[in-house]
């Protein structure tokens, strides 16, 4: 997949199935506007957001891409911060109801600009396919079921064989030198998944931490024990600070567990590097997991270490290939869709919206 400027998920395949993040698009209760498109696969919706972002940044604005994990080719969303703006796809399986209609969210139906007709004469190919591809996604869930019961039963292991009180001074020490005494309030936490399952395998956004981040700590952690509490302890540290902070969940957690942790005005970045996502290029430094485990203890489990690791690597393999497959029916549902489509009056929909973005850039602009 080609790297995606700013690039993150809102969305993950998990054990506990499919998560959505999609409350961290935008604050309903505040000054902002959310264009929520509707339609069907093939409708044209990443191509709408993809022309929308482009053009805003190109305009000087920042474009916050939202990767779809079903196809990380395809986007999501995509938040304008400088604007209090948002499009995203509200479509199964991240669903966004208007809770401020007109007021806040705005609905760009696709499904206008299709010829009903020609869909209902393909109904019976249309639903078989919608079916099929269901099905392999919850044959992919099952599969993340039975490698996040074994990657928490590693976890559990290695949580017994934690120095606790290592990871206390370690972590008020990082707090203090990095942190500093605070400003008076706390900080603002946002969430997203830096990496998610598809079906290219595990896709990490590492384009995000180049962007935001001059500087990245690395913990080196095979089992994701020692960096969720080192991460967990550093970002109460930093809130309380008055940082604001992004965290960075674990998808196979079910999104339980903080596995990076951002702290935009730092340009920091720790990162937990495993074998499913190696640490970027050229860290600042690395902290390694082990200087806080006995690891005589941890050797008398190392059967059943060995034994979790392969077989959770196995079946994360075939939940990918249902992730795939399910890709595949996918493209087929998009070939009953596309030829229906009227995709000159999905680019002037398009025109419309960023005419509404320039618009409101200029409203607070001159409100600043």
């Amino acid at each position: 997949m080609e790297q995606q400027y700013n690039a993150r998920f809102l969305g993950a395949n998990t054990p506990e199935g499919f998560i959505s993040l999609f409350d961290e698009l935008y604050d309903p209760a505040g000054d902002w506007r959310a264009y929520v498109i509707k339609g069907g696969p093939g409708t044209g919706k990443s191509g709408l957001m993809r022309r929308v972002a482009d053009e805003m940044e190109q305009a000087g604005y920042t474009a916050q891409r939202v990767l779809c994990s079903s196809d990380p080719a395809s986007l999501d969303g995509v938040i304008f911060p400088q604007l209090r703006a948002c499009i995203a796809d509200g479509t199964p399986p991240h669903v966004i109801e208007p809770r401020f209609p007109g007021a806040v969210e705005e609905i760009v139906n696709l499904g206008a600009y299709w010829d009903a007709e020609q869909l209902r004469a393909h109904a019976d190919g249309i639903r078989a396919a919608f079916t099929k591809n269901s099905a392999y996604h919850q044959r992919c869930i099952g599969f993340l079921s039975a490698a996040g019961s074994l990657a928490n039963d590693t976890l559990r292991i290695a949580l017994e064989c934690i120095n606790a009180d290592k990871i206390v001074a370690y972590t008020s020490r990082f707090a203090a030198r990095e942190f500093g005494a605070g400003h008076g309030h706390v900080g603002r936490e946002s969430r997203c998944f830096l990496s998610a399952i598809t079906p290219e395998g595990i896709v990490m956004c590492y384009d995000m931490i180049a962007h935001l981040c001059d500087r990245v700590i690395v913990i080196d952690d095979a089992y994701g024990a020692v960096s969720s509490l080192i991460l967990e302890r550093l970002r109460s540290y930093a809130l309380a600070a008055g940082l604001d902070v992004t965290v960075c969940l674990c998808p196979m957690s079910a999104g339980k567990r903080i596995e990076h942790l951002i702290i935009p005005s730092l340009g920091l970045c720790l990162f937990t590097s495993n074998r499913f996502h190696p640490a970027p290029e050229a860290p600042l430094r690395r902290i390694h997991a082990r200087r806080f485990i006995d690891e005589e203890m941890m050797k008398t489990h190392r059967y059943r270490l060995h034994f979790n690791a392969k077989a959770e690597t196995e079946l994360l393999a075939e939940a990918i290939r249902m992730l795939e497959n399910a890709k595949q029916t996918h493209d087929a549902l998009e070939a009953f869709y596309i030829p229906a489509m009227d995709f000159k009056k999905v680019e002037k929909k398009g025109a419309q919206i960023i005419r509404k973005l320039l618009a409101r850039a200029e409203q607070l602009e001159s409100q600043a």
